[in-house]
C-alpha cells in the first residue's frame, strides 16, 4: 500500500502509557493533566438540565452561540471577530489543523524542548523537521527568549510555543511572546501559541491580547484543563481571518458535540470557578515544591498557579516513574518527552500536596 514513506519508520513518542499497574485504583494519579477540583457547579447544573431528547440532531456547524460567548469573554482584551474563531475537538484539533496549513514533508518547525508531546508527534507525522532550543536541566529548564530569537529563520514554516509549557508548567511572559511574534513576522514566519493550560494565567497574560496587532499569530485554547471539561474534548483557536479560511479547507465540519458546545459556553460564564482553582493550585503547589525540595528532588522552573511541573532525581540511572509507582504514585515518565530522561517525571498536582508527600515518607 502507498503509505507515506516517513510513517513506516516513525515511532510515536507519548507519555500516556498503555501498561496497567496492579492495584491502580489505590494509586494517587498524578499522570494526567485534568483539573483535580472538577468543574463548575454551573456546568454540572446545566448538564443535569440538558434536553437529551435532542441528541439525535447535528450540532450547528458554525458554532455561532459559542463563538459569540468566546468573543464576549475576550472583549476587554481583544476585538475578536466571529470569522477568526475556530472550534475543535480539544485544542489539539486547532494545532493539527494549523499543521495541515503549513507543514509538509521536509518543512522546518522551530520550538523549544521539552514541549507537549502530542503536538510534537503530529509534527513528525506530517514529515516535518522539529528544530529546537533545548531547555537545560542545569538551569531547571528555564526558558530564555533570546535563545529562541537567535534561531528564527525565514526557512521555517512555523514556530510553536506552549504557554504555560507542558511539562514544566512555566509561564512565558507576554512581552517575550510578543518579541518572538514580532521577529517571526519580520521573517514571514507564523507563530502558534498553545495555551491549553492558560486558564491558570490571567487573561492579561494571554497572547490573545496580541491577536489584532500581528497577522502571523494563532492562539489555541482548551476547555479541558482549568475549566474542567476534559471528558468533552473541546477547544478553540483564534486565527487571522485569512488563515481561518484556510483552516476550514483542511478540517471537517461538525468538529465537536452539541453538548460540549453548550457546556463550554456555561463554563466560560463562571469566572469565579477558575479563580478559585488558581488559588487552590498555588497553595498546594507551594507545599509540594517545598516538601520535594527538602527531600532533595530537583524542581523545574514553574508558574505558581499552573498545576504541572517536572521533578527530577540526581541519580541519572534511576527510573523515577517506577520508583514513584512503588510508593503508590502515578506520574508521566520523562522518557515520554523529548530531552527528558528517565530520572525525571511530570507531576500533575494532586488535590492535596500532603497526599503526595506522605507516600514518599
Amino acid at each position: 500500500m502507498k503509505v507515506k514513506p516517513h510513517l513506516k519508520s516513525l515511532t510515536r513518542k507519548t507519555y500516556v502509557l498503555d501498561e496497567s499497574v496492579t492495584g491502580q485504583a489505590e494509586f494517587l494519579d498524578c499522570s494526567v493533566g485534568c483539573n483535580v477540583y472538577g468543574t463548575s457547579e454551573k456546568v454540572l447544573g446545566a448538564a443535569r438540565e440538558y434536553d437529551w431528547s435532542q441528541v439525535w440532531r447535528c450540532p450547528d456547524p458554525k458554532y455561532k452561540e459559542l463563538k459569540e460567548k468566546i468573543a464576549e469573554f475576550w472583549s476587554g482584551y481583544a476585538d475578536i471577530r466571529m470569522n477568526q474563531i475556530q472550534i475543535g475537538r480539544g485544542s489539539i484539533d486547532i494545532l493539527v489543523g494549523v499543521n495541515r496549513i503549513f507543514l509538509e514533508p521536509g518543512a522546518k518547525l522551530l520550538g523549544y524542548s521539552p514541549q507537549f508531546t502530542g503536538y510534537v508527534a503530529d509534527i513528525r507525522a506530517c514529515g516535518a523537521k522539529y528544530d529546537v532550543v533545548v531547555l537545560r536541566p542545569e538551569e531547571n529548564f528555564k526558558f530564555y527568549t533570546e535563545r529562541l530569537l537567535e534561531k528564527i529563520s525565514p526557512e521555517q514554516s512555523l514556530i510553536y510555543i506552549d504557554n504555560p509549557n507542558n511539562p514544566t508548567g512555566q509561564m512565558i511572559s507576554l512581552s517575550a511572546i510578543e518579541a518572538v511574534v514580532r521577529e517571526a513576522r519580520n521573517k514571514d514566519v507564523p507563530v502558534m501559541v498553545d495555551e491549553a493550560y492558560a486558564d491558570y494565567m490571567e487573561q492579561s497574560d494571554s497572547a490573545i491580547n496580541l491577536i489584532n496587532k500581528y497577522n502571523n499569530l494563532v492562539v489555541a485554547r482548551s476547555f479541558s484543563k482549568g475549566l474542567g471539561l476534559c471528558g468533552l474534548k473541546i477547544g478553540y483557536g483564534i486565527l487571522p481571518a485569512e488563515l481561518s479560511v484556510c483552516f476550514d479547507k483542511v478540517t471537517p465540519p461538525f468538529r465537536t458535540t452539541a453538548i460540549g458546545v453548550y457546556l463550554a459556553g456555561v463554563a466560560l460564564s463562571d469566572r469565579d470557578f477558575i479563580s478559585s482553582c488558581r488559588q487552590r493550585v498555588k497553595i498546594e503547589k507551594e507545599k509540594l515544591v517545598k516538601g520535594l525540595s527538602e527531600m532533595g528532588y530537583r524542581i523545574s522552573e514553574s508558574y505558581a498557579y499552573c498545576p504541572i511541573l517536572v521533578i527530577g532525581h540526581k541519580n541519572k540511572e534511576l527510573d523515577l516513574r517506577q520508583k514513584l509507582v512503588t510508593k503508590g504514585i502515578l506520574t508521566a515518565p520523562g522518557t515520554g518527552f523529548d530531552n527528558l530522561s528517565k530520572n525525571y517525571v511530570r507531576v500533575s498536582l494532586p488535590a492535596k500536596a500532603e497526599d503526595f508527600l506522605a507516600r514518599l515518607n
